[in-house]
């Protein structure tokens, strides 16, 4: 079973009373397990092919499975996680608020949400914080935070849209650290947007790139290597090209 089937997916928007096309016949698998960079210029489409996975957008047409179950399930989305690098929260919380606010929005019972939040806030280094404000927290304890929330209800699947935009450059490196020990140690599969191509290259096991809607090409970060190509010139050359 794989853990995402997306399936001829179109969605249509109106701009100034015009129609064109966010995403055009999509078709992509994800993996389980796996690390996929979803890449592409802005206004591609990734942000809409996220929503969409998410179950806030509808496609006009295609369908989208994720671990078996269509999105259109009622409780498809309890395998679903998101978390972005412009994630924000209330000002006046503090990091225990937002961790005990999700988890009983995600329906933890009082003392599983306990142990979930304790696992998380060890694995990620949140314990000196946690009576912290929002408004007070560093880029980097924001994406760490965003983290562990989106990792309270034990997603089968996680989104990461940006992870470390914005982040200084030794934050963003230990951001990615923990992204790998979050893919190595819950074997969650993660769907990632990035624009920062050397960090695709270290952190996914594959690549689609999508440029006006359509997936260009589906492959391996490896075998780029084995080319001796890196990332950031085949994404130049994609964009030169089209």
């Amino acid at each position: 079973m794989k853990a995402v089937e997306i399936r001829n997916v179109s969605k249509i928007f109106k701009v100034y009373g015009r129609k064109f096309y966010a995403l055009k016949n999509v078709s992509l698998d994800v993996n389980q397990g796996e690390i996929l960079a979803l890449i592409g210029p802005n206004g591609s489409g990734k942000t809409t092919l996220i929503n969409i996975i998410l179950g806030l957008l509808l496609p006009e047409k295609g369908r989208i499975k994720i671990f078996g179950k269509s999105i259109e399930d009622e409780d498809f989305h309890k395998n679903v996680n998101l978390a972005s690098g412009e994630e924000k929260f209330h000002w006046m919380m503090t990091v225990e608020d937002v961790l005990n606010f999700f988890g009983l929005v995600y329906g933890l019972d009082t003392s599983t949400r306990k142990q979930r939040i304790k696992e998380l806030v060890s694995l990620l280094g949140l314990s000196n914080i946690m009576k912290r404000r929002f408004e007070w927290l560093s880029t980097g304890e924001r994406m760490r935070l965003a983290l562990a929330k989106a990792l309270l209800n034990k997603p089968k699947l996680l989104l990461l849209d940006e992870p470390t935009l914005g982040l200084d450059p030794e934050i963003a490196i230990k951001i990615r650290n923990e992204i790998k020990k979050l893919n190595k140690i819950y074997r969650v599969t993660i769907l990632l947007t990035s624009h920062y191509m050397h960090e695709v290259e270290q952190l996914a096991d594959r690549f689609a790139f999508i440029n006006k809607g359509k997936i260009v090409e589906v492959g391996e970060i490896s075998q780029l290597k084995r080319k001796r190509q890196n990332l950031e010139e085949y994404f130049v050359k994609q964009i030169e090209e089209k």
